[in-house]
């Protein structure tokens, strides 16, 4: 018996090609959905040729990327007809920035509907200091309220939402931010050696990588404390000559002056190939103070039994007893520590990550729980 649903999803931002680490999750769960499913996904035209690209999903591009499509009420005849064209089981919203369709595609489609989180939104706007968060608040809380199932990319997010929002724990799920391979791939071959020879690094140096989107404000920070506090405190008490390879596009430009003098850092601005990177570093840094939800490249750096050094923000959301040795979480603000934890892993062998992590991250795992829970 065929047990396929057919899903109707709702993305109110453009996602493809999928570049930043949120573009990809959500082009993941919706590839995910669609290896098991028949998707479809409403969605905002794309700011890049996508005709090459292959998904396991329909695409329609319904919405033009303007900011008025928030409140185009105008959408939800043609949303209303879509659905019915699909004969859709479940309508799916990846984070609730159209929250405000709910209840309408409920009555007159009476379908279940299920919807992502992938921040308390309201919190991380808080902590980035805006002062609008309260509106937020209420706008989100209303979302997951009138949605019969909402997922979470981490515990601590649900858990969290279950009590800011007054939520019924059995309308909630965890489905964290997943990773393609089922076991440990094999590495890159001769990684370190082609990093080395395309940025002239020698092979005493020990390599430390970070890479983001630059443009979000908690990324282009973390560069600063990168600079400001934990290159300082390497330069002064490391024993081996040292690399930080910083990764990923539209670093500010005051950032990158604070950088010049510093030749011991490298900003590269956006990568190929990452993973050539993720192979070829001894260790990743994710010294990460603001900002909700969990750090995907994180996620994707253990996903390549990489070790990762991360503050307590960086790491909030990945669950530490299925990483093994490879997740190392430092206090927030406490840089020196951050810097000793790099020093002390440079001078002891790679660990290996457990099969426990794919278990709980591979998105074949993921799919499966949540298409058990939506029944």
């Amino acid at each position: 018996m065929d047990s396929s649903k057919n899903i109707f999803a709702i993305i109110s931002y453009p996602f493809l090609p999928a570049t930043t680490g949120g573009e990809i999750s959500t082009m993941q769960i919706l590839n995910y959905l669609g290896k098991v499913n028949k998707v479809k996904v409403f969605t905002v035209e794309p700011y890049a040729d996508i005709s090459k690209l292959k998904f396991d999903f329909e695409l329609v591009f319904g919405m033009p990327f303007k900011s008025s499509r928030y409140l185009n009420l105008l959408l939800l005849p043609r949303v209303i007809k879509l659905i019915k064209q699909h004969q859709t089981d479940f309508i799916f919203f990846d984070q609730p920035w159209m929250g405000w369709m709910i209840p309408f595609l409920r009555l007159f489609t009476s379908k279940k509907v299920f919807i992502r989180s992938n921040n308390i939104e309201y919190l991380r706007f808080k902590s980035m200091g805006k002062h609008w968060w309260p509106v937020l608040y209420m706008y989100e809380k209303f979302t997951y309220k009138v949605s019969n199932l909402v997922i979470f990319v981490s515990d601590v997010d649900r858990q969290k939402a279950i009590y800011e929002f007054d939520l019924k724990p059995e309308n909630t799920f965890l489905t964290p931010y997943g990773i393609p391979q089922l076991t440990m791939p094999d590495p890159i071959a001769n990684a370190r050696e082609k990093l080395q020879k395309m940025h002239e690094i020698k092979p005493n140096e020990k390599i430390i990588l970070f890479f983001a989107t630059m443009s979000y404000q908690p990324n282009y920070e973390a560069v600063e404390f990168i600079a400001d506090f934990i290159y300082p405190h390497l330069k002064n008490n490391l024993n081996s000559a040292f690399r930080i390879l910083i990764c990923g596009k539209n670093l500010p430009e005051n950032i990158k002056e604070k950088l010049a003098d510093k030749p011991e850092i490298n900003y590269l601005g956006f990568v190929d190939d990452i993973e050539l990177y993720i192979d070829g570093a001894d260790l990743m840094i994710n010294p990460i103070l603001s900002g909700g939800g969990v750090k995907t490249k994180a996620i994707d750096t253990l996903g390549r039994s990489q070790v990762v050094i991360s503050t307590k923000t960086g790491a909030e959301g990945i669950d530490p007893t299925v990483c093994g040795n490879n997740l190392i979480i430092c206090e927030n603000n406490n840089w020196d520590a951050f810097a000793e934890a790099i020093k002390k892993q440079l001078a002891e062998p790679k660990p290996i990550i457990p099969q426990s992590f794919f278990e709980t991250y591979s998105w074949g795992f993921i799919i499966e729980r949540l298409m058990k829970k939506l029944g």
